[in-house]
Protein backbone atom coordinates (compact mmCIF):
# COMPACT_ATOMS: atom_id res chain seq x y z
CA UNK A 1 0.00 0.00 0.00
CA UNK A 2 1.30 3.55 -0.45
CA UNK A 3 0.55 7.05 0.96
CA UNK A 4 -2.00 9.11 -0.78
CA UNK A 5 -1.96 13.46 -1.18
CA UNK A 6 -4.82 14.68 0.78
CA UNK A 7 -6.73 17.94 -0.95
CA UNK A 8 -8.63 20.07 1.82
CA UNK A 9 -11.83 22.39 0.58
CA UNK A 10 -13.54 24.41 2.69
CA UNK A 11 -17.25 24.45 2.68
CA UNK A 12 -19.15 27.59 4.05
CA UNK A 13 -22.93 26.76 4.90
CA UNK A 14 -24.29 30.53 4.79
CA UNK A 15 -22.04 31.74 1.75
CA UNK A 16 -21.67 31.06 -1.79
CA UNK A 17 -17.61 30.11 -2.71
CA UNK A 18 -15.74 29.71 -5.52
CA UNK A 19 -12.52 26.85 -5.54
CA UNK A 20 -9.40 29.42 -5.51
CA UNK A 21 -6.74 26.42 -6.13
CA UNK A 22 -3.77 28.05 -4.94
CA UNK A 23 -1.82 25.23 -4.11
CA UNK A 24 0.40 25.20 -1.41
CA UNK A 25 3.28 23.87 0.03
CA UNK A 26 2.49 22.94 3.75
CA UNK A 27 5.00 19.53 4.18
CA UNK A 28 3.34 18.01 1.29
CA UNK A 29 -0.06 18.81 1.62
CA UNK A 30 -1.94 20.17 -1.20
CA UNK A 31 -4.56 22.76 -0.01
CA UNK A 32 -7.09 23.92 -1.97
CA UNK A 33 -8.79 26.82 -0.24
CA UNK A 34 -12.39 28.74 -0.84
CA UNK A 35 -13.33 32.54 -1.29
CA UNK A 36 -16.44 33.96 0.42
CA UNK A 37 -17.91 35.65 -2.42
CA UNK A 38 -21.65 36.95 -1.06
CA UNK A 39 -23.03 36.07 2.38
CA UNK A 40 -26.70 35.36 2.12
CA UNK A 41 -28.23 37.87 4.95
CA UNK A 42 -31.69 36.78 4.67
CA UNK A 43 -33.27 35.03 7.42
CA UNK A 44 -34.23 31.58 7.02
CA UNK A 45 -31.61 30.78 3.95
CA UNK A 46 -29.46 28.23 5.49
CA UNK A 47 -27.08 30.69 7.34
CA UNK A 48 -24.36 29.01 9.30
CA UNK A 49 -24.36 27.96 12.66
CA UNK A 50 -21.50 26.83 14.98
CA UNK A 51 -22.02 23.35 14.09
CA UNK A 52 -22.50 23.80 10.07
CA UNK A 53 -19.22 24.56 9.55
CA UNK A 54 -17.31 22.01 7.17
CA UNK A 55 -14.15 20.94 5.18
CA UNK A 56 -14.23 18.69 2.16
CA UNK A 57 -11.32 16.14 1.98
CA UNK A 58 -10.41 15.25 -1.23
CA UNK A 59 -7.59 12.38 -2.34
CA UNK A 60 -6.02 10.10 -5.02
CA UNK A 61 -7.10 6.25 -4.67
CA UNK A 62 -4.24 3.64 -3.81
CA UNK A 63 -4.36 0.36 -5.50
CA UNK A 64 -5.08 -2.52 -3.56
CA UNK A 65 -1.30 -3.51 -3.86
CA UNK A 66 0.74 -0.48 -4.10
CA UNK A 67 -1.18 1.38 -6.73
CA UNK A 68 -2.84 -1.17 -8.78
CA UNK A 69 -5.90 -2.32 -8.18
CA UNK A 70 -9.03 -1.59 -5.73
CA UNK A 71 -7.74 -1.19 -1.56
CA UNK A 72 -10.82 -2.11 1.35
CA UNK A 73 -10.82 0.29 3.34
CA UNK A 74 -10.19 4.02 4.43
CA UNK A 75 -9.13 5.08 8.00
CA UNK A 76 -9.61 9.41 8.17
CA UNK A 77 -9.10 11.11 11.21
CA UNK A 78 -8.67 14.66 12.17
CA UNK A 79 -6.93 17.02 15.37
CA UNK A 80 -6.72 20.78 15.81
CA UNK A 81 -2.97 20.39 16.80
CA UNK A 82 -0.42 19.24 14.11
CA UNK A 83 2.17 16.05 14.89
CA UNK A 84 4.68 16.93 17.34
CA UNK A 85 7.41 16.24 15.45
CA UNK A 86 7.71 13.26 14.02
CA UNK A 87 5.57 11.36 16.98
CA UNK A 88 2.59 10.54 14.08
CA UNK A 89 1.47 7.52 15.80
CA UNK A 90 0.40 9.48 19.27
CA UNK A 91 -1.12 12.11 17.21
CA UNK A 92 -3.44 9.15 15.66
CA UNK A 93 -4.09 7.35 18.47
CA UNK A 94 -5.41 10.80 19.78
CA UNK A 95 -7.38 11.91 16.69
CA UNK A 96 -11.44 12.05 15.65
CA UNK A 97 -11.92 9.11 13.22
CA UNK A 98 -14.61 10.50 10.57
CA UNK A 99 -17.54 8.01 9.92
CA UNK A 100 -19.02 7.97 6.47
CA UNK A 101 -16.03 7.28 4.35
CA UNK A 102 -16.49 6.35 0.96
CA UNK A 103 -15.66 2.74 -0.36
CA UNK A 104 -11.91 2.82 -2.12
CA UNK A 105 -12.41 2.97 -5.98
CA UNK A 106 -9.86 2.09 -8.45
CA UNK A 107 -6.60 3.05 -7.99
CA UNK A 108 -6.34 6.59 -9.42
CA UNK A 109 -9.82 7.85 -8.89
CA UNK A 110 -10.47 10.91 -7.12
CA UNK A 111 -12.19 10.01 -3.55
CA UNK A 112 -13.92 12.55 -1.01
CA UNK A 113 -15.68 12.94 1.89
CA UNK A 114 -17.72 16.06 4.14
CA UNK A 115 -16.55 16.21 7.43
CA UNK A 116 -19.11 18.45 9.16
CA UNK A 117 -19.61 19.19 12.49
CA UNK A 118 -16.55 21.41 13.07
CA UNK A 119 -15.68 24.72 15.11
CA UNK A 120 -16.05 27.85 12.79
CA UNK A 121 -12.33 29.44 12.07
CA UNK A 122 -10.53 26.90 13.33
CA UNK A 123 -7.35 25.50 11.92
CA UNK A 124 -7.41 20.88 11.66
CA UNK A 125 -5.09 18.81 10.73
CA UNK A 126 -5.66 15.64 8.47
CA UNK A 127 -4.16 12.12 7.89
CA UNK A 128 -5.51 9.54 5.81
CA UNK A 129 -4.35 5.48 6.23
CA UNK A 130 -5.83 2.68 3.72
CA UNK A 131 -6.05 -0.78 3.83
CA UNK A 132 -6.91 -3.67 1.71
CA UNK A 133 -9.00 -6.94 2.41
CA UNK A 134 -6.41 -9.22 4.86
CA UNK A 135 -5.77 -5.77 6.42
CA UNK A 136 -2.83 -4.68 5.43
CA UNK A 137 -2.57 -1.35 6.41
CA UNK A 138 -0.27 1.39 4.14
CA UNK A 139 1.39 4.27 5.74
CA UNK A 140 0.00 7.81 7.00
CA UNK A 141 -0.73 9.96 4.20
CA UNK A 142 0.47 13.50 3.69
CA UNK A 143 -1.39 15.68 6.33
CA UNK A 144 -3.47 18.08 4.92
CA UNK A 145 -4.46 21.51 6.64
CA UNK A 146 -7.23 23.55 6.52
CA UNK A 147 -8.96 26.05 8.51
CA UNK A 148 -12.89 26.37 8.86
CA UNK A 149 -15.04 30.00 7.87
CA UNK A 150 -17.05 31.14 10.20
CA UNK A 151 -19.13 34.07 11.92
CA UNK A 152 -18.06 34.74 14.63
CA UNK A 153 -18.87 38.39 15.47
CA UNK A 154 -21.93 39.24 17.08
CA UNK A 155 -24.45 42.30 16.27
CA UNK A 156 -23.64 45.63 17.83
CA UNK A 157 -24.93 46.36 20.93
CA UNK A 158 -28.28 48.78 20.95
CA UNK A 159 -27.20 51.79 22.52
CA UNK A 160 -30.19 53.61 21.97
CA UNK A 161 -33.29 52.07 23.30
CA UNK A 162 -35.70 54.10 24.68
CA UNK A 163 -39.44 54.40 25.66
CA UNK A 164 -41.38 56.98 23.32
CA UNK A 165 -44.83 56.51 25.48
CA UNK A 166 -46.77 54.68 27.88
CA UNK A 167 -50.31 53.58 29.00
CA UNK A 168 -51.86 51.62 32.30
CA UNK A 169 -51.16 48.57 30.58
CA UNK A 170 -48.28 49.21 27.80
CA UNK A 171 -44.68 50.60 27.49
CA UNK A 172 -43.97 51.74 24.05
CA UNK A 173 -39.81 51.21 22.69
CA UNK A 174 -38.30 52.22 20.19
CA UNK A 175 -34.12 51.64 18.51
CA UNK A 176 -31.89 51.88 16.37
CA UNK A 177 -31.52 48.17 14.19
CA UNK A 178 -27.67 47.15 14.37
CA UNK A 179 -26.31 44.72 12.32
CA UNK A 180 -24.89 41.67 11.77
CA UNK A 181 -22.17 41.83 12.62
CA UNK A 182 -21.54 45.04 14.59
CA UNK A 183 -23.15 47.61 12.50
CA UNK A 184 -23.25 46.42 8.97
CA UNK A 185 -25.90 43.47 7.75
CA UNK A 186 -28.88 42.70 9.10
CA UNK A 187 -28.95 40.50 12.25
CA UNK A 188 -31.40 37.71 12.73
CA UNK A 189 -34.11 38.25 15.63
CA UNK A 190 -34.44 40.16 18.36
CA UNK A 191 -35.29 39.58 22.46
CA UNK A 192 -36.60 41.82 24.50
CA UNK A 193 -37.29 40.96 28.34
CA UNK A 194 -38.96 43.36 31.16
CA UNK A 195 -38.71 43.26 34.77
CA UNK A 196 -39.71 45.19 37.83
CA UNK A 197 -36.22 45.13 38.82
CA UNK A 198 -33.64 46.54 37.42
CA UNK A 199 -31.98 44.31 34.62
CA UNK A 200 -28.12 43.51 34.26
CA UNK A 201 -26.40 40.61 32.99
CA UNK A 202 -26.47 38.69 35.75
CA UNK A 203 -30.25 38.66 35.80
CA UNK A 204 -31.33 38.55 32.46
CA UNK A 205 -32.20 34.83 32.36
CA UNK A 206 -34.96 36.06 35.08
CA UNK A 207 -36.19 39.10 33.12
CA UNK A 208 -39.70 38.38 31.20
CA UNK A 209 -39.29 37.62 27.49
CA UNK A 210 -41.57 39.14 25.81
CA UNK A 211 -43.05 38.02 22.16
CA UNK A 212 -43.74 39.10 18.45
CA UNK A 213 -40.56 40.73 18.37
CA UNK A 214 -40.10 42.05 14.95
CA UNK A 215 -37.58 40.88 12.38
CA UNK A 216 -34.10 42.77 12.70
CA UNK A 217 -33.93 45.59 10.21
CA UNK A 218 -30.86 46.55 7.56
CA UNK A 219 -28.43 48.25 10.32
CA UNK A 220 -29.40 51.74 10.37
CA UNK A 221 -33.06 51.50 10.41
CA UNK A 222 -35.47 52.85 13.57
CA UNK A 223 -37.67 50.14 14.82
CA UNK A 224 -40.58 49.66 17.39
CA UNK A 225 -42.32 47.16 20.02
CA UNK A 226 -44.83 47.73 22.63
CA UNK A 227 -44.35 45.69 25.54
CA UNK A 228 -48.30 44.86 26.59
CA UNK A 229 -50.23 43.36 29.29
CA UNK A 230 -48.29 45.22 31.90
CA UNK A 231 -50.23 46.35 35.10
CA UNK A 232 -50.67 50.28 35.85
CA UNK A 233 -48.81 52.59 38.15
CA UNK A 234 -46.07 49.86 38.11
CA UNK A 235 -42.17 51.08 37.08
CA UNK A 236 -41.09 48.63 34.79
CA UNK A 237 -37.29 48.28 33.03
CA UNK A 238 -36.49 46.95 29.59
CA UNK A 239 -33.78 45.76 27.86
CA UNK A 240 -32.68 43.39 24.97
CA UNK A 241 -29.83 41.43 22.80
CA UNK A 242 -29.12 41.09 19.06
CA UNK A 243 -28.84 37.46 17.84
CA UNK A 244 -27.49 36.59 14.38
CA UNK A 245 -27.80 34.15 11.98
CA UNK A 246 -24.75 32.04 13.14
CA UNK A 247 -26.05 32.50 16.92
CA UNK A 248 -23.53 34.80 18.27
CA UNK A 249 -25.11 37.24 20.49
CA UNK A 250 -24.85 40.60 20.81
CA UNK A 251 -24.01 42.38 24.69
CA UNK A 252 -26.94 43.74 26.34
CA UNK A 253 -28.61 47.07 25.85
CA UNK A 254 -29.13 50.12 27.58
CA UNK A 255 -31.76 49.83 30.20
CA UNK A 256 -34.42 52.22 30.06
CA UNK A 257 -37.34 52.50 32.89
CA UNK A 258 -40.91 53.66 32.76
CA UNK A 259 -43.60 54.05 35.04
CA UNK A 260 -47.31 52.47 33.72
CA UNK A 261 -50.25 55.18 33.92
CA UNK A 262 -52.73 54.64 36.83
CA UNK A 263 -55.11 52.48 35.22
CA UNK A 264 -57.40 52.06 38.27
CA UNK A 265 -60.09 54.70 38.49
CA UNK A 266 -62.05 55.52 41.00
CA UNK A 267 -64.81 53.37 43.29
CA UNK A 268 -68.20 54.30 41.58
CA UNK A 269 -70.43 55.78 44.27
CA UNK A 270 -73.15 53.16 45.84
CA UNK A 271 -74.52 55.85 48.41
CA UNK A 272 -76.19 58.40 46.20
CA UNK A 273 -78.91 60.19 48.01
CA UNK A 274 -81.29 62.94 46.84
CA UNK A 275 -83.05 65.50 49.24
CA UNK A 276 -85.04 68.46 49.23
Amino acid sequence: MTPMNCILRTRHMRSRTFDRFARTNLGQAIVVGAVVAGLLLARGAGAQTAADSSLTVVWTAPGDDGTSGTAATYDLRFRTTPVAGTDTLSWWNGATRVNGLPVPRLAGSIDSVIVRGLNPVTTYYFILRTADEVPNWAGYSNIGIMATSGDVTPPGGIADLGITATTGTSIALRWTAPGNDGTTGTAASYDIRYSTSLITNANWAQATPVTGEPAPAIAGTPQTYTVTGLLGSVTYYAAMKTTDASGNVSVLSNVVSGATLDAIPPAPIRDLTVRR
